[in-house]
């Protein structure tokens, strides 16, 4: 057995693949390098050196928010829920702001088996959940019991495939989970079906939260309106297209929060919320494409803008299962070259973002420069079209292109239709709410549209096994490669690092050259924070903890 008490990822200046994140209170766009410190200063009468305030508790943080599909952890699937949730949560083990390493939380301490298939976790002790009720091993066994079987159909149950007798439970055969077991009230115990590298990396997703089986049977339908949580925040309201409140948690196992309460503003719109930013009723909020250079231009808010790179995908889905993209790689290839990334980019995304060069985002280990070679190419677009059987457009239906409204997307979706008008091709752009969008999706309603895919946790894994992986939930384009699905499971099995990360890069070429989806742009985050929010720190997956921050006004 090895005895691990803690388990480096990127810069944006790539030393030693280390992602620096900086504590908001204000950042530029420019690059914060470390500027050198002498050990001892003397401070003289004209220039008093200034005392560093203290943190004060008190005051609401207010948030722009969409609304969220759900805050129930399995079904909690989208990048709005999961903000919420995971103020309102702790998981086994939680990702550094910084290095984004995965360290130990409700975990004070566990074991790996030799043969890298048994973990087994201890828990601390003196947990509660809201309700007062001691967390204990066996509200873990529960939640993920509950997760992988198959009447809770839930769309992250994936991320437990790799533990022994999952495959049981999702297929209802059985109503217990073979791997999972409460050696006594503080001692998880899980067994694999493989050994799995990346498994502690994934423990700090949402969907191994623990959840109290008396709340989910108490309220059944009802419990993602009456979560009840571990976190530093505990849910009070959430009043669906309005808000969603919560408050301080004080009986937290580690230091209670410094904000009494945290408000999320649903909104559909991002221009919207950043009008009442500006107004004042917001604290955070998302600054709107096409108003990031005027921002960092203001003498009032520029110091407070968040302009960064994060871990994320922008990509257009196409379905290939359903018509015209069926069985059609010509047409997917031509529509993957006629889209202009670098404009995109460039012009529409002020630069913050910067076009996708392959599935993985850059500061992800493994992460391969230029992995598609697919650029800017009209003239190529244009060929592949007439080989694809529909010459300067001939013969194509209308395109319909779905996005999410609310947060610029229809911009890029007009660049889009702009650049398919010039070879021929009509494309008819609609809008949904981001909900109704993932359903439509997800149902084959609609079989052309807009996706983002955030890291939930900072591996090449989660970029493709869920979207790819032939018996994935979140496989919205409908692919299916028996050989790409062969070999992810094989990656995952492999303990040695070199050879894991060398399976992920054969499998990221194979998908790209079946062209299931358009790549648009590697996300940039464009956020801003009131000049009063202390200590908010926004890592590279656009994930915060708000037990940190506190108000000085």
């Amino acid at each position: 057995m090895t005895s691990f008490r803690n388990i480096k990822i990127f810069a944006v200046l790539f030393a030693a693949m280390i992602m620096v994140t900086a504590s908001f209170s204000g950042c530029r766009r420019e690059a914060v390098t470390e500027q050198e410190i002498p050990l001892e200063t003397e401070a003289s009468e004209e220039e008093p050196v200034a005392e560093e305030t203290a943190p004060r508790a008190g005051g609401t943080m207010n948030l722009y928010i969409h609304e969220p599909v759900s805050l129930d952890p399995p079904n909690c699937y989208e990048s709005e829920g999961i903000q919420v949730i995971r103020q309102v949560w702790d998981g086994l083990f939680e990702y550094d702001p910084d290095t984004l390493e995965a360290k130990p939380a409700l975990v004070e301490d566990y074991d790996i088996s030799d043969d890298g298939l048994v973990y087994t976790f201890y828990l601390r002790k003196g947990i509660n959940f809201h309700s007062g009720r001691e967390l204990v091993a066996e509200d873990f066994v529960y939640s993920w019991s509950r997760v992988a079987a198959q009447e809770t159909a839930s769309y992250l149950a994936y991320h437990m495939a790799p533990i022994l007798g999952f495959d049981a439970l999702q297929n209802g055969i059985s109503d217990t989970f073979e791997g999972v077991i409460a050696l006594d009230d503080y001692t998880l115990q899980v067994t694999l079906n493989y050994p799995f590298a990346d498994f502690i990396n994934t423990l700090g997703h949402v969907v191994f939260y623990p959840v109290a089986r008396e709340d989910v049977e108490e309220h059944g339908d009802l419990y993602t309106q009456n979560i009840n949580g571990v976190g530093p925040f505990k849910l009070v309201e959430w009043e669906h297209n309005q808000h969603i409140i919560l408050e301080k948690n004080e009986d937290y196992w580690r230091e209670p929060a410094y904000l009494d309460g945290v408000k999320y503003h649903i909104m559909a719109d991002e221009n919207t919320a950043f009008l009442e930013f500006q107004a004042g009723n917001l604290d955070f909020a998302q600054i709107p494409v096409g108003q990031v250079n005027a921002t960092l231009a203001d003498p009032e808010y520029g110091e407070h803008a968040i302009i960064k790179p994060t871990m994320m995908l922008y990509f257009y889905v196409m379905n290939v299962e359903q018509e015209p993209f069926r069985d059609n790689l010509k047409l997917r290839e031509a529509i993957s070259y006629m889209i202009d990334k670098e404009n995109i980019a460039e012009v529409v995304g002020e630069g913050v973002p910067t076009p996708a060069t392959g599935i993985i985002p850059p500061g992800i280990p493994g992460f391969q420069e230029n992995a598609s070679g697919i650029t800017y190419n009209p003239q190529r677009a244009a060929q592949l079209l007439e080989e694809a059987g529909y010459p300067g457009g001939e013969g194509l239906p209308t395109l319909m292109l779905g996005y999410n409204i609310g947060a610029s997307h229809e911009i890029i979706a007009e660049a889009v239709q702009a650049d398919a008008a010039e070879l021929g091709i009509n494309i008819e752009i609609e809008g949904y709410e981001w909900g109704t969008m993932l359903e439509k999706g997800q149902g084959g309603e609609i079989n052309f549209y807009r996706l983002g895919w955030q890291a939930a946790y900072p591996t090449m894994d989660y970029f493709l096994y869920p979207l790819f992986h032939s018996e994935s939930a979140d496989n919205f384009a409908g692919y299916s490669n028996p050989e790409v699905d062969q070999l992810l499971e094989e990656a995952r099995a492999t303990l040695d690092e070199a050879e894991r990360t060398a399976k992920y890069r054969e499998v990221e070429k194979m998908i790209l050259n079946d062209h299931a989806f358009a790549l648009i742009y590697f996300y940039g985050s464009r956020r801003i924070i009131q000049p009063y929010v202390r200590d908010f720190v926004l890592d590279n997956m656009e994930s915060y903890d708000l037990r940190h921050v506190w108000l000085d006004k």
